[in-house]
């Protein structure tokens, strides 16, 4: 009888301790499979901090489950999956945010660069700005060639250097804008100091 006890008490601990000793595999495999679809959606670019903490929150989970804390690597697995969720849904929308913003400010000085350019060809040689305008001339090939990279940026689906080539394109148009005005001027005054006796 006493065996049969003893028996049983085993039989006992050992369910016990099956029940609540198991590495919870499944939650960290789920966690792990939405990390990697965060990282695929582009959250290490356009959500890192929300993908980090995700990608931190599993390695805390993996290390409670090597520690036999198998409770508290469940619990913090299924955070981790939350947070990876979380952040591939911030990547998503914050993606999209950034190649709508990159292809606005694309249109928007291409346009600008066109009339810019008509301006600076229209100028008159031998008017006072002639080293203006070649500066303005060099200006706008750098800034039509920011936007080009921007474009081809835009193309590939890498829109935060787009966006960063982008501005790049409209700050360097922001100052020939300002340097055509300067230029315009020298232009009229130079004519009107130059210009003919019968005009007086």
């Amino acid at each position: 009888m006493r065996s049969l006890f003893r028996v049983g008490a085993l039989l006992t601990l050992v369910v016990a301790v099956v029940s609540c000793g198991s590495p919870p595999q499944a939650e960290l495999d789920a966690a792990q499979a939405a990390l990697d679809s965060a990282r695929q959606a582009g959250a290490e670019a356009y959500a890192a901090d929300a993908y980090n903490r995700a990608k931190n929150t599993l390695a805390d989970a993996r290390a409670k489950s090597e520690q036999s804390d198998y409770e508290e690597a469940k619990t913090t697995a299924v955070q981790a999956k939350d947070q990876a969720d979380q952040a591939k849904s911030l990547a998503e929308s914050t993606k999209t945010q950034v190649r709508d913003e990159a292809q606005a400010i694309v249109t928007r000085v291409s346009n600008a660069i066109g009339d810019a350019r008509s301006a600076v060809d229209g100028a008159p040689q031998g008017k006072g700005a002639d080293s203006d305008l070649d500066q303005l001339r060099a200006d706008l090939g750098q800034a039509e060639a920011a936007l080009g990279d921007a474009r081809g940026s835009l193309g590939s689906g890498s829109f935060n250097a787009a966006l960063e080539q982008a501005k790049s394109a409209e700050s360097k148009l922001n100052q020939i804008q300002s340097a055509v005005q300067v230029a315009m001027k020298k232009i009229d005054d130079w004519k009107t100091k130059n210009r003919p006796w019968y005009e007086l």
